[in-house]
């Protein structure tokens, strides 16, 4: 049945993409991961995702900070105090950050310069070296652009790119991969003025199918030592679109939950 947007599939398939060696700055992750795809003795095919891990993108893009040079500001050391987190991994959220959400012990809730409203500020310690810590991609979108155009000059395919960091969700526990830029396909799909099998109209849905696309590659991605940093999703009948991850970002007097 043909829908506006794409066509239902009964079927994906996610295969991660392992074998990349550790990447550093100045990488070339286009390069690496066609190099991972023949070591697999896999091809590109028309309509392929590719979903990157945000992390793979930062070390790249030298988003890797020594903790050993973060100064701390007199606002971080008290914030640090009252929710009893590393006074410098506080500082780094500070600095990445528009503005604090919430706070509690050993949570601080953020919204990003980039919009995102996330645990602290997408600070992370794992899977680096120890006394580190990598950042949030500077402009995710633009890396995802970026990637799409390359990967798609040296394949000759038409293919799409995400890329996923985990996040937390309000009222629910546990962190799910989701999408944080997008390219070649539709971050949002607008599914209003869809018939239901019963005949009733779609009058709000919209389905965040960038985000259920990184979802189901965070289960092949693992969150520490699966080692699979690349997933090809297979068997999405999305129709192209050069859409932006802010399509899928509430404006703070729409947030129901601010």
């Amino acid at each position: 049945m043909k829908k506006k947007g794409f066509s239902f599939s009964d079927h994906l398939e996610i295969t991660g993409i392992d074998g990349l060696p550790e990447i550093k700055e100045g990488d070339d992750l286009t390069s690496l991961f066609f190099d991972a795809l023949e070591e697999k003795k896999m091809t590109l095919e028309d309509h392929d995702a590719i979903v990157f891990t945000s992390k793979i993108i930062s070390k790249s893009e030298g988003r890797v900070v020594n903790l050993s040079v973060v100064k701390v500001s007199e606002a971080a050391e008290r914030i640090a105090k009252e929710t009893e987190k590393d006074p410098k991994i506080v500082q780094l959220i500070l600095n990445e950050a528009k503005e604090i959400v919430r706070m509690m012990k050993n949570h601080i809730i953020v919204e990003t310069e980039h919009g995102f409203v996330c645990a602290n500020a997408g600070v992370d310690e794992s899977n680096v070296e120890e006394g580190k810590a990598v950042l949030l991609p500077k402009d995710p979108q633009r890396s995802a652009e970026r990637l799409k155009k390359e990967i798609e000059k040296q394949s000759g395919k038409e293919i799409s790119v995400l890329i996923s960091d985990s996040f937390g969700r309000a009222f629910r526990d546990g962190v799910t991969g989701t999408c944080i830029g997008v390219s070649g396909i539709p971050a949002l799909l607008d599914r209003r003025g869809e018939e239901d099998r019963f005949g009733k109209i779609a009058r709000i849905t919209k389905e965040a199918v960038a985000d259920e696309i990184c979802a189901a590659a965070n289960l092949v991605m693992g969150e520490f030592k699966e080692g699979m940093p690349i997933v090809l999703v297979r068997g999405l009948k999305l129709e192209r679109s050069e859409s932006n991850i802010k399509e899928i970002l509430f404006k703070k007097e729409d947030d129901l939950f601010r």
